[in-house]
């Protein structure tokens, strides 16, 4: 399947900032509606290293408890509605309801089958904060860097002001210029030309099933 042709070097960086920003949705902060969308990715870093280096969640018997707090963060924060429509691009009006809600899930335990291993490997990167830029009012991007063996990633952060709450949320990663989105549509759009709908699903959960047996393989091992 095309999804599969990304180059790891993106999905391994993508993989720490993906859940960096869904460490928002365990907020403490009563006012997180108040709060510049900097001051709203530096609150949720925290939050999710936090869950990272919690002495508790250590050892493979903590694993699947870590997992699901982590599993917890993504689904609070993400919209995944919005990600998908985004993702689908032109060919969103093409699927009803059901086909929608099906690829909204098969979609969010794919990125979750491939990368929730590997954010369990975070080795202490350290990420710089740059100063917030408005986009509009009501969407801003937060550059950062993450820093990791005396090399720079730049990060690129896009949010939007959520209008129920005021509370900033993540829309996207850009990653060394590459959009989590758009990188995604490309991937997607070439499936469409080809395949129809039901063809696509199908194609998603076979690798939904693929990427489960090998994550379970692979913990039996360790």
């Amino acid at each position: 399947m095309a999804l599969s042709k990304t180059p790891k070097r993106f999905f391994m960086i993508l993989l720490l900032v993906s859940f960096i920003i869904s460490s928002a949705g365990i907020s403490v902060c009563k006012t997180s509606a108040d709060l510049t969308p900097q001051k709203e990715i530096q609150n949720l870093v925290n939050q999710v290293l936090d869950v990272l280096k919690d002495p508790k969640l250590k050892g493979p018997d903590k694993k699947e408890l870590k997992r699901k707090k982590l599993r917890s963060l993504v689904r609070q924060i993400f919209d995944l509605d919005f990600i998908s429509h985004r993702v689908l691009g032109r060919y969103n009006r093409k699927f009803n309801k059901q086909q929608f809600h099906e690829f909204k899930e098969l979609f969010s335990k794919m990125l979750e089958a491939v990368y929730l291993t590997r954010i369990e490997n975070y080795s202490g990167e350290k990420v710089v904060f740059e100063e917030e830029r408005m986009l509009s009012p009501t969407k801003a991007s937060v550059p950062t860097k993450i820093i990791k063996d005396g090399q720079e990633i730049p990060v690129e952060y896009r949010l939007v002001k959520r209008k129920k709450d005021g509370k900033w949320i993540g829309y996207d990663v850009i990653i060394e210029g590459v959009s989590l989105v758009k990188n995604y549509r490309s991937q997607f759009y070439q499936v469409l030309k080809k395949k129809d709908i039901d063809q696509l699903l199908a194609m998603m959960r076979q690798k939904v099933e693929k990427l489960t047996k090998k994550t379970s393989t692979t913990e039996k091992k360790s």
